[in-house]
């Protein structure tokens, strides 16, 4: 009887205690929703590339969707509605929005990554980032990437993924574009340091294939398409440790790369 006693009365106090907790929580949530923004941190993760976007672009977005944050109710700010004002910002590529208990909003920003600058036939110019989408220039900062121009007649296509896409499409044309290529050679190069650092420039030809301009020499590198990538910048890896290294920079104007096996050097 007495064990029956103590186990009602632990029961008791379990299902009181409970409710305290939840009757706690929500006069908690009340109270978090009459107070008032003390105010707010942005913080933009750049990853290893350059400022696209500022603070002060990002607030200022917040500002135009209706939410000045400073001073209002926390119950009236939409945490979930500005993430998504954020979102459609081009240069962004993620966003976390929350409020504290203390009224401050935090709102987390990544910036896309570009690695690639296209000037194409029409005279239209803008970046790839590393995941395949199309970028806008910033009229207020330019990033520091390859640059690609020549014979490159895909126009400006602002929601098109030329990654995702060209592998939905693997037997279309798209798949074996131009862009495509490109987009395949600056995500190698993005990868090593010293090849990022020393291919400033590939150009097109008119037959589609890219030659490279290096940032130290006066050597134009002919490598084709971006078939075989990893043995093709292996074997002008070793060219400039065992081969330029010994003749010089700039004895041999042209450096050919396009074949298996093999580095072709000509002074024409």
């Amino acid at each position: 009887m007495k064990k029956k006693i103590l186990k009602i009365l632990f029961i008791l106090a379990w299902v009181l205690g409970a409710g305290a907790v939840v009757t706690l929580a929500g006069f908690t949530a009340v109270v978090h929703q009459d107070a008032v923004c003390r105010g707010y941190t942005i913080d933009i993760d750049y990853g290893k590339t350059d400022v696209l976007v500022t603070k002060e672009d990002i607030y200022s977005l917040v500002k135009r969707s209706g939410f000045i944050l400073t001073g209002q109710p926390v119950g009236n700010i939409d945490a979930e509605k500005i993430e998504g004002v954020i979102r459609k910002q081009p240069y962004v590529a993620g966003a976390q929005v929350w409020i504290d208990l203390e009224g401050e909003v935090s709102i987390r920003v990544v910036q896309r990554q570009p690695i690639l600058r296209v000037f194409n036939q029409r005279g239209e110019s803008f970046y790839i980032d590393a995941s395949g989408r199309v970028l806008p220039l910033n009229p207020d900062f330019s990033a520091r990437v390859l640059v690609a121009s020549g014979a490159i007649g895909e126009p400006l296509q602002r929601d098109l993924n030329y990654l995702a896409d060209s592998v939905k499409l693997k037997d279309s044309l798209q798949y074996h574009s131009v862009m495509n290529h490109l987009i395949r050679v600056a995500s190698y190069l993005m990868k090593d340091p010293f090849l990022k650092a020393q291919i400033e420039q590939v150009y097109v030809d008119n037959n589609g294939e890219m030659e490279l301009v290096p940032r130290v020499g006066n050597q134009l590198i002919l490598m084709g398409d971006a078939d075989n990538l990893a043995d093709k910048f292996n074997r002008l890896l070793i060219f400039y440790k065992m081969g330029l290294s010994r003749t010089g920079w700039n004895r041999y104007p042209v450096i050919n790369i396009k074949y298996q096996h093999q580095v072709v050097c000509s002074k024409i």
